[in-house]
């Protein structure tokens, strides 16, 4: 993600709206998919609400 985040800057220094576009929504549903397998991990609680034994 530091690297998509580098290259959204440069696209905004280069006011290059459509690849800046892209690179912070691939930054915003990256880091979803990210905090959403964590919170899945087995041991948290969300883990043991949804995978009830």
């Amino acid at each position: 993600m530091p690297v998509m985040l580098v290259l959204a800057v440069l696209h905004a220094r280069r006011h290059n709206v459509s690849g800046h576009r892209k690179a912070m929504t691939s930054i915003f549903f990256g880091a979803l998919i990210i905090a959403g397998a964590f919170t899945f991990l087995p041991g948290r609680i969300m883990h043991a609400v949804v995978f009830r034994h």
